[in-house]
């Protein structure tokens, strides 16, 4: 009799006990609201009918007798039929015992009656325990003035009959139910029996055997619990494959790991882990070769026998205490390195320690003093136009415009100036649309010689002024493939640098020949030529080998970086070779 101490026995079957049960008065409730209500329904429409029929025979019969003889038939419904006037007087001559109840219902029905041609009431009286039907209908009897019939019935043998059938619809419910316990009691049972043998041989201490026969006879059942028993088998069965699964996701982790540490040897950046006490954890070869930090140190040395660079260790401990993340960009002082460090501490688990990535931020500083230069450069080079303006503009608000002679003079520096400074401003538009990549090329076949030829007829006014000859040798036409207009301005800029850099009757020529699969222009000059210390730097912007010369002639210090900027988005390569007293020749070898 285990099943009837075991909680979830009286669990299954108390709560199919307690539910069955409140459903089933439910549906008695409900079963007798409904009879009732169709009971009453019936006896209504019943009322109604005999009603009518009465109303129909007393046009052409004498009521008295009409009513008399339906009194008789009705009165097994328990109806009586009187025939009023408005005031609910009877207008024939009835038994004592069967005069017209004189009660405010049903002179509210015959009033209603006599309104709307029919009325229905129900009463229910102190000393009546069923409720009562009290119709009423308007008619016009034969030889009499318009009157109305009035009923007036009860429901007790109804609602008696309509009782003996509840009483046996509960008893059956009620059987039902009890069966219904009885059963789910047995079937409980025969869950909780299996269940508790489960409980009590899945233990630890119980031997396999004993387990596994235990498996096997519950297997046998066809239900949930069988199968629950045989899934217990089979796990029981496949337990050393999980064991051996297991192992081979253990390996698989470590292959992992393994290719983890690998993936961070590769990186470009140092990695260091350490723990809380700044032993180090992990160290991968970029950090070794950024911090100059031997083979003989590793994994489990303290961080100070790795590092001896005071600001490092300072930055890791602070770390390491405050639990925030910190940076710091130092100097290495082996090899002057210049590092920037984020150290970022482990939280889980808490205060593990933390990481630290290391990374040469050389060549971005080393942008960025450019940038310094670049900026420093233009605020120089756009400051020398402006004083002149700004000098020449005081000078003539001073005075100098009621002086024709001075003030065309001030007026030609500041237009010269302005020129200056124009062209200035393009040359750094087009240097910064050509760096940023936002100048849109259009590759298609050039003509070199018409090239060359259209640079030299735009130049040749500002040559012919400094009696300056540009030369082009004849040879054959040359097709390359590239953008004119950005061909065009590199031999424009090489041109017009040269003719600023060239003396008073001096020689230019611009040569177009062949170089292997390239084709090879060549701008040579007869000026005073580059020192060979200036030679690498002649590219760079604003660089200029002469600065007081340059800025006599115009020059903004741009044309040679745009020539070496075009001359990389066409894949072209240009360079310069020059001796001083000889001259210089720029050399650019275009791609078919």
């Amino acid at each position: 009799m285990f099943w009837a101490r075991s909680q979830l026995f009286w669990k299954i079957v108390g709560f199919y006990a307690l539910l069955t049960g409140l459903a089933l008065i439910a549906l008695v409730v409900t079963l007798k609201a409904q009879m009732s209500e169709h009971a009453e329904l019936n006896h209504q429409k019943l009322a109604h009918t005999v009603l009518q029929r009465i109303a129909e025979e007393i046009q052409n019969s004498p009521p008295d007798q009409v009513l008399g003889s339906w009194n008789q038939s009705v009165a097994v419904h328990e109806f009586r039929i009187w025939l009023v006037d408005d005031r609910a007087r009877s207008l024939i001559d009835l038994p004592a015992d069967h005069d017209v109840p004189q009660l405010p219902v049903t002179m509210s029905a015959v009033r209603a009656a006599f309104r709307s041609g029919d009325s229905v009431r129900w009463l229910q009286p102190l000393n009546i325990h069923e409720r009562q039907l009290v119709m009423s209908l308007r008619c016009q009897p034969q030889g009499s003035p318009e009157s109305v019939l009035l009923l007036v019935g009860g429901l007790q043998k109804r609602m008696e009959e309509l009782g003996i059938v509840r009483d046996a619809a509960s008893r059956s419910a009620f059987y039902t139910w009890l069966i219904g316990v009885l059963v789910v009691a047995v079937v409980a049972a025969g869950l909780v029996v299996p269940l508790r043998a489960m409980t009590e041989n899945l233990g630890t201490g119980v031997e396999r055997s004993l387990r596994q026969d235990m498996l096997m006879r519950i297997s046998d059942r066809h239900d949930e619990l069988g199968t629950v028993a045989q899934s217990l088998t089979e796990l029981e069965e496949d337990r050393e494959d999980r064991i051996t699964e297991l192992l081979e996701s253990e390996k698989q982790s470590r292959t992992t790991v393994n290719l983890l540490t690998a993936v961070l040897d590769s990186m470009i950046e140092g990695v260091i882990a350490i723990d809380h006490d700044e032993r180090i954890l992990f160290l991968n070869a970029a950090a070794r070769r950024l911090l100059a930090i031997g083979n003989v140190i590793g994994v489990g040395h303290r961080l100070y026998e790795a590092v001896r660079i005071p600001a490092m260790l300072e930055t890791i401990g602070e770390s390491l205490r405050d639990g925030e993340l910190q940076t710091l960009e130092f100097r290495t002082p082996l090899t002057g390195v210049h590092l920037a460090m984020v150290v970022c501490p482990i939280r889980r688990p808490r205060q593990a320690g933390a990481v630290a990535v290391v990374r040469d931020v050389s060549d971005l500083r080393r942008l960025e003093a450019m940038r310094r230069d670049f900026v420093s450069g233009v605020s120089h080079e756009l400051k020398t136009p402006l004083t002149v303006i700004q000098a020449c503009t005081d000078t003539l608000i001073n005075g100098a415009m009621d002086d024709p002679i001075a003030a065309k003079r001030f007026l030609t520096q500041i237009e010269e100036q302005s020129e200056r400074l124009l062209q200035l401003i393009l040359g750094m538009l087009q240097l910064a649309r050509v760096e940023s990549g936002n100048e849109v090329f259009q590759f298609e076949e050039v003509n070199l010689n018409e090239v060359v030829r259209e640079v030299v007829e735009g130049m040749q006014p500002v040559a012919d002024s400094r009696q300056i000859q540009l030369l082009i040798p004849e040879t054959g036409g040359m097709n390359v493939t590239s953008d004119w207009q950005a061909v065009r301005t590199i031999i424009s800029n090489l041109v017009d640098n040269a003719i600023k850099h060239t003396p008073d009757d001096g020689t230019i020529t611009l040569q177009i020949e062949p170089d292997g699969t390239n084709a090879l222009v060549i701008v040579r000059d007869t000026g005073s030529g580059i020192p060979s210390e200036h030679l690498p730097r002649i590219f760079e912007r604003f660089y200029r080998v002469d600065r007081d010369r340059s800025r006599d002639r115009g020059g903004t210090g741009l044309g040679l970086a745009i020539v070496k900027h075009l001359c990389q988005h066409l894949r072209a390569q240009v360079s310069v070779s020059s001796e001083p007293g000889r001259g210089t020749e720029f050399r650019v070898s275009f791609p078919a």
